[in-house]
């Protein structure tokens, strides 16, 4: 186990101790740091981007992605489902309305007294 590692669970352990105000309060200064850390030009995903974030890919696959290079990957990946969801939103309607159809079924097998799987 690493020592980072072992330093963070020591402080897990040590906040799970702390009022709920003080823990939500951490959460949102928390919140607040990563916030100033995100890209800052409003998402605009272009062709030279998702070379790099491939390239940085490759070096991941390889073993050979260093810590800086890690958080360019991880801040473009998550420029990049930004633009994603922007441009093409999950459309989970539908599998929505299934699930309370499915729900629904099974609620009214049970009330007819049959078993559950």
């Amino acid at each position: 186990m690493s020592t980072i590692y072992s330093e963070f669970a020591q402080v897990c352990q040590q906040v799970k101790h702390w009022p709920s105000d003080l823990r939500q309060h951490l959460a949102e200064e928390i919140a607040k740091s990563l916030a100033a850390e995100l890209p800052t030009d409003n998402g605009e995903w272009n062709d030279a981007k998702n070379e790099r974030r491939c390239e940085l890919i490759d070096k991941d696959i390889q073993g050979t992605l260093g810590a800086a290079e890690r958080r360019e990957f991880e801040l473009l990946t998550q420029e990049m489902r930004v633009h994603r969801r922007a441009v093409a939103p999950i459309p989970l309607a539908g599998a929505i309305r299934l699930h309370q159809q499915l729900l629904e079924k099974k609620w009214q097998h049970q009330q007819a007294g049959g078993e559950t799987p």
